[in-house]
């Protein structure tokens, strides 16, 4: 079988070779013999061809070879282009992925029992419609991984369940990457940002401080009420006693053209709220009583005096620039800082000399008793020679509300209590249970940001966006001042379903709540001593060296760092109020003790005493608990600890000057490094004169701690030595002298006294080893 198989082979291949057909059966017809016959020729045939090719085929072959070898080779080569190739593709696409990516789902940011709606998903489109159907909306755009976002929270919810009844709270996740809020307000957005949009849709931005709920409140208050109605002329003066700024305009709500004057002045109040957002300088009202014809339309009624508004044309943007310009005030208040830093103070300190009063300012309330005290002086200041006749209307007012803000408020507050307990009990609860978290002190970083251009920015992308989505220009959110001004102004439908009687206990109870909330924010308590104190005659006399003096008021939770930089640590000031005099043209700062209670009587005192020079510098004194001490393990002895005791303004005098030490001070500052960099040699010398009788090292850190001028030095770092009984002979390491072990010992012993000198050298003789080479000069001139 296996030869009849192999035959079978030789002869199919043969057979392929010369084209003939050649079939199993046929192979099957041969014999033994045959069969042995063939194997032996064609065996015979086979080898020849395999031994001995001829050069043709050999020629192929190699032809053949090489081909194979080339094709091989190239493949590699084509592969390897097409896995580069594969491999660069997919890395562009997945760096297109990353860059094309949206961010993660959004979640809900507020809590979902809050009265704020909460757009996370940041669709702009629903929030403003929404926003047209309300007479006001407050809109927070915030994001959700920001720190001021997420701790804006609480306050936020806070102020909207103190004005859910009238106003709309809605908030926007404007971040969210690929939705309509991030398309629509492109660029770099500061979160959080909060805007409230009146009836004509314009945005006011709020510059306060995101995460005091009493700050938005107050701010939503004036967007709800930025023009008080007056129907007497006594409502007028007590206006003006409250307020020390009253814009008035007569309007006759009977004629098209006093609804015209109205509309004027409603928008220029509420313009008026981006420079003034608490409404604390200016009051805007309108009268309706008639007025002669000697009278002007509009008039602005200072504290001192009237000016009559008689320019030809008026809109609401002359009136707000015409009211910006002509406002005199006697004090103001320095606005709570939220990201624009306020420029007012280094004005006023560059115009002369300035008093500043730290208090806690509290929003909830129209009325602060310091405050009023620090008005009183004044305008007791500015009118010491002859006081004008608004100016005693409004002393006598002041005087009046601050007895009866101490005498009558607190029975007012316990009322409001009863009836916020029985009639809202709800309410009186959550004052109850709420912890204010809202009143921060820690320390916030300011920023330079105009925030007018941010809040234009926002406001043309949302006349842009509302374009797009309301039919109706005039729910649009677009401001055109020349349209605004010659449209015609609809009356206003006085009617509503809330009687007369209703409202008015309303606003009792609003006003109510108010008080109770205020209460809770922050308590004024009763001076110890009189408050009320005419100090116009004592005042007449320093009136006469005719300095100027300006008078600002600043909020103690915001500006606390501004107190610091005086060296005023306002946690150590009764209720964080304290005076301060800064007279920058002779860098002197003046302040109220901390004992003393801020009455008109003590800031009086203060005032006196510096414009006839009689003031004390106040001194900047911090106490450094941090001690400078090392470990070192000498030959003889083990481990032992040197330090040196850190002197602040209030120990130096103390510490210094005694007739029986003498004293080496080391004055540095935290931000001098040569100061970091040679501390340790007088830590090293400390070391070596540690058993030296008489002889102290002190340190005093010269940025937060002043002393008396000739005591003050100018370079860091500075070495004096106080001998001991010649205190006003004391010397200072040479600033040209290098600053080592050796050459300070040698500048210590040579300005002690013989005998301690002595006793100082034999001392160091006695603790020195072979590792002091430095002494070893003065030990063998000792020996």
């Amino acid at each position: 079988m296996v030869l009849r198989s192999t035959v079978k082979n030789l002869l199919m291949r043969r057979v392929r070779r010369g084209n003939t057909v050649f079939t199993e059966q046929m192979c099957f017809a041969l014999t033994r013999d045959d069969m042995t016959r063939v194997f032996s020729i064609y065996t015979e045939e086979e080898e020849p061809i395999k031994e001995q090719p001829d050069e043709a085929t050999q020629q192929s072959f190699n032809w053949y070879k090489q081909l194979k070898m080339f094709v091989r080779r190239l493949g590699k080569e084509l592969l390897f282009a097409l896995f580069v190739t594969c491999t660069t593709y997919a890395t562009i696409i997945n760096i297109q992925n990353d860059y094309d990516v949206k961010g993660p789902k959004p979640k809900p940011f507020f809590r979902a029992n809050s009265c704020v709606e909460d757009f996370y998903t940041g669709n702009l489109k629903f929030i403003l419609e929404k926003a047209t159907m309300a007479d006001i909306t407050v809109v927070m755009f915030y994001a959700p991984w920001d720190a001021e976002s997420i701790h804006s929270q609480e306050a936020f919810i806070e102020a909207c369940e103190n004005n859910k009844d009238e106003v709309y709270f809605a908030a926007i996740n404007c971040w969210q990457p690929e939705s309509m809020c991030d398309k629509v307000l492109k660029g770099n957005k500061i979160y959080p940002m909060i805007i409230a949009y009146d009836y004509t849709k314009n945005g006011i931005y709020y510059a306060g401080p995101p995460d005091d709920a009493a700050y938005i409140t107050r701010f939503v208050d004036t967007m709800k009420r930025p023009v008080k109605l007056l129907n007497s002329k006594l409502d007028l003066l007590k206006v003006h006693q409250q307020y020390h700024n009253v814009l008035v305009a007569s309007v006759d709500f009977k004629t098209t053209q006093g609804w015209n004057v109205y509309k004027i002045v409603l928008d220029a109040a509420i313009n008026h709220l981006k420079a003034d957002p608490l409404q604390i300088y200016v009051k805007w009202c309108v009268a309706t009583w008639p007025l002669s014809s000697k009278e002007p339309l509009i008039k602005l009624l200072l504290w001192n005096r009237t000016l009559a508004f008689n320019e030809s044309f008026i809109n609401h943007e002359t009136l707000g620039n015409w009211v910006m310009q002509e406002t005199k005030l006697t004090t103001r208040w320095v606005t709570a800082i939220a990201r624009s830093r306020s420029l007012l103070l280094d004005t006023s300190f560059k115009d002369g000399p300035t008093m500043l009063l730290f208090t806690p300012h509290n929003p909830y309330l129209d009325f602060n008793p310091i405050y009023s005290m620090f008005q009183l002086l004044s305008i007791e200041y500015y009118n010491c020679q002859t006081m004008s006749i608004p100016a005693k209307y409004i002393a006598k007012h002041l005087i009046k509300e601050i007895k009866s803000f101490y005498n009558e408020r607190p029975k007012y507050v316990k009322q409001c209590h009863e009836i916020i307990k029985n009639k809202y009990p709800d309410k009186m609860a959550g004052i109850l249970k709420k912890h204010n978290g809202t009143l921060k002190v820690e320390n916030q970083d300011s920023f330079d940001l105009d925030t007018n251009l941010e809040i234009n920015y926002l406001n043309k992308a949302l006349c842009k966006m509302s374009k797009s989505i309301f039919f109706d220009p005039e729910i649009s959110y677009c401001s055109s001042d020349l349209d605004k001004s010659r449209k015609k102004i609809n009356k206003i439908n006085l009617s509503n379903h809330v009687s007369t009687e209703q409202f008015v206990e309303r606003l009792k109870e609003t006003q109510c709540y108010r008080s109770l909330l205020a209460n809770k924010y922050f308590r004024f308590s009763k001076p110890d001593e009189a408050f009320i104190y005419n100090t116009t005659d004592a005042l007449r006399s320093a009136c006469l060296a005719n300095k100027s003096m300006t008078f600002l008021a600043l909020d103690s939770n915001y500006h606390y760092h501004t107190a610091k930089d005086f060296g005023i640590n306002l946690n150590h000031y009764r209720e964080r109020t304290a005076v301060v005099i800064y007279d920058m043209k002779s860098e002197m700062v003046h302040t109220l003790p901390k004992s003393s209670h801020v009455t008109k009587d003590t800031m009086t005192k203060l005032l006196i005493d510096f414009l006839e020079n009689r003031a004390k510098r106040h001194l900047r004194s911090s106490a450094d608990l941090d001690i400078n001490f090392h470990l070192y393990r000498g030959k003889r002895k083990g481990k032992e600890t040197i330090y040196i005791e850190t002197l602040y303004s209030e120990t130096f005098n103390n510490a210094v000057f005694n007739n029986t030490d003498n004293v080496v001070v080391y004055f540095y500052t935290p931000f001098c490094a040569y100061c970091q960099v040679v501390a340790h040699v007088l830590l090293s010398v400390a070391r070596l004169m540690r058993n030296v009788k008489d002889l102290k090292f002190f340190r005093f850190n010269a940025s937060n701690n002043d002393l008396s001028w000739h005591l003050t030095v100018q370079t860091y770092p500075t070495i004096i030595i106080f001998p001991a009984k010649k205190k006003a002979e004391s010397y200072v390491f040479p600033y040209n002298t290098e600053l080592t072990s050796n050459n300070l010992s040698q500048f210590i012993l040579s300005h002690l006294l013989l005998e301690t000198r002595l006793q100082a050298m034999v001392g160091l003789c006695t603790v020195w080893d072979s590792s002091e080479v430095s002494l070893k000069t003065n030990c063998d001139n000792v020996i």
